[in-house]
């Protein structure tokens, strides 16, 4: 008689319907070389590919729990892929060598996401006129080794946004399309190195995998270097980078926001709308246009010469967020002063000292004036102990009292809060091809690429804790949590640009809140409403035990994904057809 077991299915089915159609276990196998001779079983891009569902069902990239993963889902891993897999197939050990040829050699990771890149952009239509990158730091718990770094790879200290110092850290780049936000570059880098010297390579491969040079590149400012706009201008590319404020940058904004050289124009959005329907006004802003020559490092080139437009821009909400941060420090300020001098004994020096750090702590320099006085008086006092009497010894005794004062500069004060919230951005795009509110508008959204940060911080994907030893290792998990990123945000994509073409929204997806309404749903959600589903296997047969409800197949139909998918045929001839779509 026929073992009868029930496992868990949930959103796996769904998960490799929707890998398999991204075609990540043929892109792999065709980037990687074959397993040994002596290795049987899966090939790394079907490994890859259960490892990928792996971590998003279970939101965790342990190595080792892989094996015990596939044994609670033997039976219906076999009959959704069609493959021969086997428990062994996924042992931590052929994890490691699958990361290990994704990691050890960073031409086949480029070739692999320039491949798929180019593929999600085929299949799926993405948009292709805007793309951002960013940064981040990953701080591991990874210890030195007895000469502090050598031969530590990718981990190394230096400047942890994680605010830990302390720890190994290694940075990861990310490269995403607008306004999918889907991801088509990553890049794992030291984590003792600065990010200005990786936003042109990054531009570089996401124009080779968009396959033109022409769409807009937004990044923060420490894109901003005038080598790397002129590169990208060399190139016939185009940018959005807000200038730091470093160099002269402050004199030129102080400059033009207290005498603007051209009148400020609203910056209205025209997708958000007030009571009276009406676009909201965001801010004011006005653009210059400055041409800029770099001389370029090779000898014997000419000055390479473009039109360049700063777009000094106010937004309302980031003023009045400066302006009431303005405030609170004046008054921090103002309340630690007052602490400084409690008795009146502090030396002058001392107390002077002390509050040039209160004032440069709170950066408040010259906006608050502060001014330590002294006061000398005399005082008698009888000399030896005793009862005093006419004839007892006495001596003048100087006593110094200081006083610290404290004044606002009104003048400074208002110059600061109407510079509260100004900024200057550069782009060399005509402005026919991006204008001022444009421009806001698409920096605006710098969240579609930290949201995939998010993933991999503390979201659905996390990196940390990483217990993984080997530099070439974490890189090639780092490239399969971000072939995961690539399925997810593909989800989101696919979900809200058809709910959009309908004119939909979908309800069911908020816990406590069946009625809530979205019209963008996030692959989370949607993912999470197929959980209790169970499949009930009789050997090398079985069949799915719930029937979808009437959410479930909403949500495929809105995917693009046949409901056959949980119609599980035997073993024999159970896998999925892509062409079913």
């Amino acid at each position: 008689m026929a073992k009868t077991t029930i496992e868990r299915v949930d959103e796996i089915p769904l998960l490799i319907y929707w890998l398999q159609k991204m075609q990540v276990e043929v892109m792999i196998d065709r980037v990687l070389p074959p397993p040994h001779g002596n290795r049987q079983g899966l090939s790394y891009g079907q490994l890859a590919l259960l490892f990928v569902v792996y971590v998003i069902y279970l939101c965790n990239h342990r190595l080792c729990g892989m094996e015990e993963w596939v044994a609670q889902h033997h039976g219906l891993l076999r009959q959704v892929t069609g493959w021969p897999i086997q428990v062994k197939d996924a042992t931590d050990d052929r994890l490691g060598d699958l990361l290990s040829e994704l990691g050890e050699d960073e031409s086949r990771g480029e070739q692999l996401q320039q491949e798929l890149g180019r593929h999600l952009i085929q299949a799926y239509r993405l948009p292709t006129e805007r793309g951002r990158y960013d940064t981040t730091s990953f701080s591991v718990y990874h210890a030195p080794d007895e000469q502090g770094q050598a031969g530590q790879g990718w981990l190394a200290f230096g400047h942890s946004k994680d605010h830990r110092p302390d720890l190994l850290q290694f940075k990861q780049g990310l490269g995403t399309l607008d306004p999918a936000g889907v991801p088509l570059y990553t890049a794992m880098v030291p984590g003792n190195g600065a990010d200005d010297p990786l936003y042109v390579p990054a531009w570089h491969q996401m124009s080779q995998t968009i396959g033109h040079r022409h769409f807009l590149f937004i990044a923060d400012s420490k894109a901003a270097a005038l080598a790397s706009r002129s590169y990208i201008d060399v190139e016939q590319g185009r940018y959005l980078f807000p200038l730091p404020m470093t160099g002269k940058t402050p004199e030129y904004l102080r400059a033009w926001v207290l005498q603007p050289p051209v009148e400020p124009e609203a910056i209205l959005l025209a997708d958000r709308q007030d009571d009276h329907s009406q676009p909201v006004q965001i801010g004011v802003g006005f653009v210059i246009e400055l041409g800029l020559y770099d001389l370029p490092q090779e000898a014997g080139q000419t000055r390479h010469h473009w039109l360049e437009r700063w777009l000094v821009t106010r937004s309302d909400k980031l003023a009045q967020r400066h302006q009431a941060s303005l405030e609170k420090r004046l008054q921090q300020a103002e309340a630690e002063l007052g602490r400084l001098n409690p008795k009146g004994k502090t030396p002058a020096l001392e107390l002077t000292a002390a509050a040039q750090k209160v004032l440069d702590r709170r950066r408040v320099v010259g906006l608050l004036t502060v001014t330590v006085s002294e006061t000398v008086s005399e005082q008698v006092r009888q000399i030896g102990r005793g009862r005093p009497g006419p004839n007892r010894p006495t001596e003048i005794v100087q006593l110094c009292q200081t006083h610290l004062t404290v004044d606002r500069h009104p003048a400074a004060i208002a110059e600061a809060r109407q510079l509260a919230g100004w900024r200057i951005h550069v782009t060399n795009a005509a402005p026919d091809q991006l204008s001022l509110t444009q421009a806001i508008d698409y920096y605006r959204d710098e969240y579609l690429v930290e949201h995939g940060m998010h993933r991999f911080k503390r979201g659905s994907l996390p990196v940390l804790p990483l217990f993984l030893q080997i530099p070439e290792r974490i890189r090639g998990l780092m490239l399969l949590l971000f072939i995961a990123l690539q399925a997810l945000t593909l989800l989101e994509f696919v979900a809200q640009q058809k709910l959009a073409q309908r004119g939909e929204k979908m309800s069911g997806l908020v816990p406590g809140n069946p009625k809530m309404k979205t019209a963008q749903p996030s692959a989370e959600r949607l993912l999470a409403r197929f959980t209790g589903l169970h499949w009930l296997a009789e050997g090398t047969t079985g069949q799915i035990v719930e029937e979808l409800n009437p959410l479930q197949k909403y949500i495929l139909d809105v995917l693009g994904i046949p409901e056959t998918i949980y119609r599980l045929a035997p073993a024999s001839s159970a896998h999925i057809s892509l062409s079913s779509s």
